[in-house]
């Protein structure tokens, strides 16, 4: 790998968690879901609605919140 390339994957604007092999099990049943399935949940810093599938992929985050967080430039 060019050292270009390794410095642009690390560059601000990706999110990745580490999750045990048990709770990969419990995240996947969520992780085709639509973005309005299962709306238990409350955003972490705004407090807005947000489905199961945020909850789990999007650091338990809405969109809006999530991509402020995370992609900030985008």
């Amino acid at each position: 790998m060019k050292k270009k390339n390794q410095d642009e994957f690390w560059s601000e604007g990706y999110f990745a968690q580490s999750v045990s092999s048990e709770d990969m099990k419990i995240k996947m049943r969520t992780f085709h879901m639509k973005h309005d399935e299962e709306m238990d949940f409350n955003c972490k810093n705004c407090k807005a609605k947000i489905s199961a599938h945020n909850n789990d992929w999007h650091d338990g985050m809405c969109d809006n919140c999530y991509n402020k967080k995370y992609y900030p430039n985008g």
